[in-house]
């Protein structure tokens, strides 16, 4: 995530959109868990399959912000 730029499909963990967003990982599941985060899907079907995040979905997210 350092250095270049991001595929708008590229996945990200919740540790790493947290990053790319400039939040803490705890603010990224609490948002997912209201509902007011980025859209978000899990990557497999166990339950301990990991939350993931496309860039593309990040960066939608931070623009409708920006117009509140």
């Amino acid at each position: 995530m350092s250095g270049g730029r991001l595929s708008p499909r590229a996945k990200l963990t919740t540790a790493q959109a947290a990053r790319y967003l400039h939040l803490s990982q705890r603010q990224m599941e609490r948002m997912r868990g209201d509902g007011t985060g980025p859209i978000w899907f899990k990557a497999g079907d166990k339950i301990n399959s990991p939350c993931m995040y496309e860039v593309y979905d990040l960066d939608v997210w931070v623009r409708t912000q920006k117009a509140k």
